[in-house]
């Protein structure tokens, strides 16, 4: 993971008391972009660049790409797609492991909304592991109160909690756990403690709880309310792009293939052009977007980076 070390220094570093969350941005950072960038081929020629960048030039992104490029072609396997070829891998499947057809089969449209809805429930779990690292910083911060009643504490872990697993439970078992005894436990005690977390703060610290009156501090702390769940939505929202992008990434191939086709004996080239042509602009934008994730859906609940690197007096 230690190369993934350069997108947690572009955010900040670790503050003492605080977790590192490289060992994590290197796993998910990898399974996001793999996901979102499946093509065993175009898989298997990012590592190989990304392994002689890190050899010969000793670039950081070089040792990166070697990373995502095995979880690409991870993904390409599974997704059974080799250089935009979408059937070429299909008898490893079928006639070598004796498998009905390939485990993912991405350009299925009747496999459109179970993607979406995988994608969902990956971010949604990206999320919470984020709320439960979050506690645990906040644990060692020894800040109580806020582990308690944050909207990335225990208050807002039950809560979504309780949302996440009674739509699973709905849409899976058609099985319903909202009734008044269950809103009331963990979603409306949850929000009355998340409601009051400054207060609750000002209380733990010796201090008035409502200094500028109760007025303004509902005023406030309503609309704060509002966008805090609000952003549970968007947040958890914003993972269908990983869906997204892997429709975009072969439905571009797909183009590519079309083109091969039509050109005849000259199709070996528009091959060529056109992986390179899609590597270089679906790399840069699912690189993008995967940063994009990283810091504001995940880091934004559980890391601050506020520290200092250290210099030695001696430099």
């Amino acid at each position: 993971s230690k190369p993934f070390a350069m997108f947690v220094e572009m955010y900040g570093l670790p503050s003492y008391g605080e977790i590192d969350p490289t060992p994590f941005v290197a796993i998910t950072y990898a399974l996001l972009f793999g996901i979102m960038f499946g093509d065993f081929g175009q898989g298997l020629v990012l590592m190989l660049l990304g392994f002689l960048l890190f050899k010969y030039k000793k670039m950081r992104l070089g040792a990166i790409g070697l990373r995502l490029g095995i979880s690409s072609a991870i993904f390409g396997l599974l997704y059974g797609s080799f250089f935009g070829n979408e059937e070429i891998l299909t008898p490893l499947f079928t006639q070598v492991l004796g498998l009905p057809g390939k485990p993912i089969h991405v350009m299925d449209s009747e496999f459109t909304m179970t993607l979406l809805i995988a994608a969902i429930a990956l971010g949604a779990l990206f999320i919470v592991i984020a709320m439960i690292l979050n506690i645990i910083t906040l644990i060692k911060k020894k800040h109580y109160a806020a582990m308690i009643a944050s909207h990335n504490g225990f208050s807002g872990l039950i809560l979504y909690g309780f949302v996440l697993v009674g739509a699973a439970l709905q849409l899976i078992m058609q099985i319903s756990i909202f009734n008044l005894f269950t809103i009331i436990g963990f979603a409306m005690i949850p929000l009355i403690l998340i409601f009051l977390k400054e207060p609750l703060e000002r209380v733990f610290h010796g201090e008035k709880m409502f200094p500028k009156g109760f007025g303004g501090f509902f005023i406030e702390g309503f609309f704060e309310l509002f966008e805090i769940l609000l952003s549970y939505v968007t947040n958890t929202m914003s993972f269908l792009r990983v869906g997204g992008f892997i429709l975009s990434h072969a439905g571009m191939m797909l183009v590519v293939m079309t083109l091969m086709d039509m050109v005849g004996s000259g199709g070996w080239l528009v091959l060529i052009l056109g992986n390179i042509f899609v590597m270089g602009l679906e790399g840069m934008i699912v690189g993008i977007q995967v940063l994009r994730l990283e810091f504001y859906e995940m880091f934004s609940r559980y890391y601050e980076g506020n520290g200092i690197a250290f210099t030695a007096i001696n430099q």
